[in-house]
């Protein structure tokens, strides 16, 4: 390379005459940095950036007998390429004319005349540029009118659910109307008690709703509500969370239901129904995560005092009855809580109560605010669980002397017994089943001296809860054929799986079913119906099934290699507990060509196929009505419950 002509003199162009001035300027600039190039052991660099002389220093910066290393050379090699980029610059300088050349000389606009014009890029590319994103924007624009907004489409997926004829029917109960009082503790969410007290007001079963401001900084009162319901308490001082007990013990109604200002809760309908057939148990509402921590990592259960407790949040929301409330005040005076404890009653109300709380499970709507929650951080949540351990304590205490304001008889249904899981996505009915997430906790023996942190490692090393935090019951009955309820054991003989209405229905029910799993669970359920008493029959029906494609599948696993995974015999079959999310699947077998065998071992139960199974049938109680419908399964079976939806409409 010449270093008077700069880079790019050796492509076998000639500069033309329109450039004769820039190739000066440059073969002056270049020759001014010619007389100075660095040196590295010696060794003379004609040019930093030739393949010779980089390959020269490199070798002769190789690590020497002697021990020498490269690396003490390297910095002033970046040091000496930093020094000298002004060769780059030239470099894209000379491209820069070469491309010009070749656009003058190939897009040249001829006119009627015969006159030549050159494309002015300078104006045509931004012009394109402007063009095709003003095509964009007015795409978008149009989407947007004809679709709606991503949040719109995902709301309308979720929440339109085919009912069927509801005109002359609104399948929706009016028991217990007017017989709580809805308790709100105010802090600073101002935006959001209002959003949350617009949504109560509309339900018949609350007579008033009672807010209990505990921000000495803020005056609330009723008029800032559009609600004849609400009742304000301005606190003269920050009472905490025994505010919330206070009130209740205040209120007029038997029932109480406890409410922080950050949640929107949805599903107050099919909440309160259940309350109503259990008004003695101590009923929340929670997401999937916390439901397996308050109901397998938040448990005390010792047989030999009659204890057995767990911990439940009552912020998501909480039904509760007044007289319990009543008996929680005395209960902290008995147990000697000092002022901090008091204040701090959530910790310690559900496990008082000597009861596993009546927990449901579903999505909650957290709102959005600015403000920092009470229990978030590391520091929330500890001081939190060393309340928890205070009042396991004072529990344990209470049951050795045999405190008469402690409850010591396990009231009915006990926590094993219970099967009501989670509402259905529209607050119409509740999805049951009697088949338990996880192992039988009273195999845990509670202890005073174990914390609440060690009791949750001693649970989850021996059952880590995450299969069924990632697919719940709410799953089934939350109007989406791409989420699953998928249980974490096999179906064994009596487990079954259905819907409680809410109420009575005296109409033409038909009940649709999606899911994955051997047909020999549905060639060998019973389907039973049962009134609110709760005393199930049998009910003959016809069950008409057929294959659904899963539009969403991008896998390669064939259909018949599904079916005759799903479909082994029994005993070949072997139940895998492996999450698919946490597999390796470089070795997954996924040949649709070959239809003659399966790779049984490396296939799962909780991964989504490419096709499920869909089957209807009706329920017409005529005369008698049915409030409750279960499929009980016929024998032990392999695989797990895996359930894509469970819905019903009105025929």
């Amino acid at each position: 390379m010449d270093p008077e002509r700069g880079f790019g003199s050796g492509m076998g162009h000639t500069s033309s005459s329109i450039d004769s001035q820039q190739q000066k300027q440059s073969s002056t600039r270049a020759r001014s940095y010619s007389h100075s190039l660095p040196h590295i052991n010696g060794a003379a660099i004609s040019h930093p950036f030739s393949s010779s002389t980089v390959a020269n220093a490199a070798a002769q910066a190789q690590p020497s007998s002697g021990g020498s290393s490269f690396s003490s050379s390297k910095p002033g090699l970046k040091i000496n390429m930093h020094k000298y980029s002004h060769h780059i610059e030239q470099y894209s300088r000379s491209i820069s004319v070469r491309a010009k050349r070749f656009f003058r000389s190939n897009f040249l606009i001829r006119n009627n005349a015969g006159h030549t014009r050159r494309v002015r890029f300078s104006l045509l590319i931004p012009a394109v540029v402007v063009m095709l994103w003003l095509v964009y924007v007015v795409n978008s624009l149009l989407f947007r009118l004809v679709f709606g907004t991503k949040e719109a489409r995902e709301a309308v997926q979720r929440h339109t659910i085919d009912r069927g004829n509801l005109t002359a029917l609104d399948l929706r109960p009016t028991e217990g109307a007017g017989m709580a009082t809805a308790i709100l503790l105010s802090w600073q969410r101002m935006e959001s008690l209002q959003m949350i007290v617009t949504h109560l007001c509309t339900h018949d079963m609350f007579k008033e709703i009672m807010i209990w401001n505990n921000n000495v900084k803020v005056h609330i009162e009723e008029k800032m509500f559009s609600c004849p319901k609400v009742r304000v308490y301005n606190s003269p001082a920050n009472l905490f969370f025994v505010a919330r007990y206070m009130a209740c013990a205040m209120a007029s109604s038997p029932y109480c239901y406890f409410q922080d200002d950050d949640w929107m809760i949805h599903h107050l309908r099919a909440f309160y129904a259940n309350f109503l057939r259990f008004p003695h148990l101590l009923h929340t509402d929670t997401r999937s995560d916390v439901w397996s921590m308050t109901n397998w990592q938040w448990c005390f259960f010792e047989d030999a005092v009659n204890m057995h407790a767990c911990f439940s949040w009552l912020g998501t929301g909480a039904w509760t009855t007044r007289d319990s409330v009543i008996k929680f005040l005395k209960q902290s005076t008995v147990t000697e809580m000092d002022p901090i404890e008091f204040a701090y009653g959530d910790m310690y109300y559900s496990t008082f109560l000597n009861q596993v709380p009546y927990q449901l499970e579903n999505h909650l709507e957290e709102l959005e605010d600015e403000s920092t929650g009470f229990s978030k951080g590391a520091s929330g949540k500890n001081r939190n669980k060393e309340h928890m351990h205070i009042a396991a304590q004072k529990l344990w205490d209470a049951l050795v002397r045999k405190d008469p304001e402690f409850e010591r008889e396990e009231l009915h249904p006990t926590y094993l017994e219970r099967d009501v899981r989670s509402p259905c996505d529209d607050d119409r009915c509740l999805i049951i089943s009697n088949k338990h997430p996880f192992p039988d906790v009273r195999m845990f023996k509670y202890r005073p001296y174990i914390d609440v942190s060690v009791n949750e490692a001693i649970h989850r090393q021996f059952e880590d809860p995450y299969r069924y935090i990632n697919n719940p019951f709410s799953f089934a009955v939350d109007n989406s054929d791409y989420t699953a309820y998928k249980s974490t054991r096999p179906i064994v003989t009596g487990d079954y799986i259905g819907v409680d209405m809410l109420l009575n229905v005296n109409r033409k029910i038909e009940f649709r079913l999606l899911f994955q799993m051997g047909d020999s669970w549905i060639n060998n359920i019973g389907v039973e119906i049962a009134g609110p008493d709760a005393v199930y029959r049998k009910f003959p029906v016809e069950i008409i099934c057929k294959d659904v494609k899963n539009d969403r599948y991008r896998g390669k696993v064939s259909a018949a290699n599904q079916r005759a995974f799903l479909n082994q015999p029994l005993e070949s079959q072997v139940f895998d507990i492996r999450d698919p999310s946490k597999e390796d699947k470089s070795h997954r077998y996924d040949d649709e060509d070959d239809e003659d065998r399966f790779p049984a071992a490396i296939y799962s139960y909780y991964e989504d196929f490419g096709y499920r199974r869909q089957c209807k049938f009706t329920v017409n109680a005529h005369g008698t009505g049915f409030r409750f419908m279960r499929l009980v399964s016929g024998r032990d079976e392999r695989f797990p419950y895996v359930v894509y939806d469970l819905g019903w409409k009105v025929v």
